[in-house]
């Protein structure tokens, strides 16, 4: 037993995988003409970290002692938690309304028409109040699992604090494996009460093969699927006109770039100087910018 519990033990010795939550903010700003965003389309109206950057962006670099190369960088935010984000002020100066997405969260805010958006921004307005678009409610599994059991993921639940014993029916289990904490919930899979099972050497519990399959089974069905995961190497912010898909198409008297133009021009009814104006407002450069706070959680 004291032989197979050794070999055990330097399976244990192998780097664990650890959690890390990490909380940065970031400035997006995203400057151009409507003119110009009209003509290049959606990808033009989008901010998104340089490549090369997006470990000291996403805080990634922080992490490690020396600075990791762009692949374990890249590795690390692929299959990050979000936590929560905030957008802590948001100034835009465009004279229309905006939509904007986030790219790792679900748009819940919406129009009359159905549009969708994480967030909007009025014409000419700059908002100082945090407004929390995105939060993990606190009874999410998939959060608690993280902070009680940090070591532990998807893939190594039949490893990690388990002792192998082959040509046996068993394993030795670590009492603070999540299965215990399964088998605790559901007695009849062991036919009683698992912390009335002896404990071996203070640390493991005897456990039959099956019996482990069908708790790291449940594991992963009811718990690991629902730790939301995003891929932050993705990371986009988008803007774009409230309820439009496009930025300058069919302006009329009822498109709300009118409100930008002084009321004696838009009261002469002078379609050539109401047309200056409005080619003003569409080729001159404007700017969103939002600071933005995000809570997430990667694995190093």
């Amino acid at each position: 037993m004291s032989d197979t519990l050794a070999t055990g033990a330097d399976i244990s010795m192998q780097p664990e995988t650890e959690f890390v939550q990490v909380t940065r903010r970031m400035l997006v700003q995203i400057k151009n003409t409507m003119g110009e965003l009209n003509r290049m389309g959606a990808e033009a109206a989008t901010w998104t970290p340089m490549n090369h950057k997006i470990g000291e962006v996403f805080g990634v670099h922080d992490l490690y002692e020396a600075t990791p190369d762009a692949g374990t960088a890249a590795t690390a935010l692929q299959s990050a938690v979000i936590h929560k984000i905030t957008v802590l002020e948001q100034k835009n100066d465009f004279p229309v309304h905006l939509g904007i997405n986030i790219s790792c969260i679900t748009p819940e805010e919406a129009t009359r028409t159905g549009h969708k958006y994480a967030l909007t921004s009025l014409a000419n307005s700059h908002s100082q109040f945090p407004l929390t678009v995105f939060e993990a409610g606190e009874a999410n599994d998939g959060i608690e699992w993280r902070s009680k059991y940090p070591d532990y993921n998807g893939l190594n639940l039949e490893t990690h604090g388990v002792l192998q014993i082959n040509g046996q029916n068993y394993i030795f289990c670590s009492k603070d494996h999540p299965a215990i904490d399964v088998l605790r919930q559901n007695k009849n899979l062991v036919n009683g009460d698992i912390d009335s099972q002896p404990l071996i050497d203070n640390e493991w519990f005897k456990i039959l093969k099956p019996t482990f399959a069908t708790c790291c089974d449940a594991l992963r069905k009811r718990v690991l699927s629902s730790v939301p995961t995003r891929d932050l190497n993705n990371f986009r912010v988008q803007i774009s006109r409230m309820d439009r898909d496009d930025w300058t198409n069919s302006i009329n008297k009822h498109d709300e770039l009118m409100c930008a133009i002084p009321a004696d021009v838009v009261a002469s009814g002078d379609e050539l100087r109401i047309g200056e104006h409005i080619k003003g407002l569409i080729d001159k450069p404007h700017t969103y910018s939002a600071r933005l706070e995000i809570t997430y959680e990667i694995k190093v």
